[in-house]
């Protein structure tokens, strides 16, 4: 009976090995249950043949399943140099035929626009560094629409806030900012102790759907003004949205105008950013 690289044993085993300690500073915990990994694998489908993007590849307990499940090449981001290392030896064969390609590098310091255009990628499947989760997730949906489809293991409060609903207390700008490119589904939870290190809090496994870019926006070029539109309507969540965006130059002189169009979108002139849906920050930005 084949034991995978994520069984319990066989990650403590290589770690011990190489003599490698994770470090919860690059987000390192690594998940030792098989069978959710299977479960996420399952979900996303895969084609024969099909280019997956993996970030966070580590050990290759995820790729290992990828590879099994019929993916014709996987795309392997890791930042750690020694544990790069290992699966180079682990994944030898399967880098020599091209099976497998690994790029050492921060995923923060990547364009994944050049790297789905390069690569051909259109759908991720990867256990996210429980450090860069959340703002990763927002610079590769700004920076290229071609990944129409993700599976991604998130930490649980990510995935509350991503998952979210207006009126709900964690709606917040990274709700608004998330879903505006993209819909967010959990499908089911992961326990703290199938990870090692044990980190404090669950995870979940979430699908992750690329939505076209609205048309208020315009250009994929054109989100980042738009997500700082919306950071400077949550820069003092409880107060009134008007009040938040009279402390930002750009729409201070226009608080007249920006009133008229939450009037417009049947709003008070006191709401907060908080009671405004997806919709309306849309319409209320491309007016401006």
């Amino acid at each position: 009976m084949q034991q995978y690289i994520s069984s319990p044993k066989k990650t403590s085993r290589i770690l011990s090995e190489y003599g490698i300690r994770l470090r919860k500073s690059l987000g390192q915990n690594y998940m030792i249950d098989t069978n959710s990994i299977k479960k996420m694998v399952s979900l996303a489908g895969i084609k024969n043949g099909e280019i997956i993007l993996e970030i966070g590849s580590g050990i290759g307990s995820l790729t290992e399943i990828l590879l099994q499940s019929g993916a014709g090449r996987v795309l392997c981001i890791e930042i750690d140099k020694k544990i790069s290392e290992i699966f180079g030896e682990l994944f030898s064969k399967e880098l020599k035929t091209g099976k497998v390609e690994l790029i050492i590098s921060d995923a923060m310091d990547l364009d994944y626009n050049e790297l789905s255009s390069e690569y051909g990628i259109k759908k991720m499947i990867s256990n996210l560094p429980y450090k860069i989760a959340a703002p990763l997730i927002l610079k590769i949906l700004k920076q290229e629409d071609n990944i129409r489809s993700s599976w991604i293991t998130i930490q649980k409060d990510i995935a509350d806030r991503l998952t979210a609903k207006l009126g709900d207390k964690i709606y917040s700008s990274y709700t608004v900012k998330a879903n505006t490119l993209a819909e967010f589904e959990a499908c089911f939870k992961i326990s703290r102790n199938c990870f090692i290190p044990r980190p404090n809090v669950d995870s979940v496994v979430v699908k992750m759907t690329r939505k076209k870019i609205p048309t208020e926006i315009g250009g994929i070029g054109s989100v980042q003004g738009f997500f700082d539109f919306i950071s400077s309507s949550f820069l003092h969540r409880r107060k009134r949205l008007l009040n938040s965006l009279a402390l930002n130059k750009k729409y201070s002189n226009r608080l007249e105008e920006i009133e008229r169009l939450l009037l417009q979108s049947g709003y008070s002139r006191n709401v907060r950013a908080e009671n405004l849906a997806v919709k309306d920050y849309l319409f209320i930005y491309s007016k401006l």
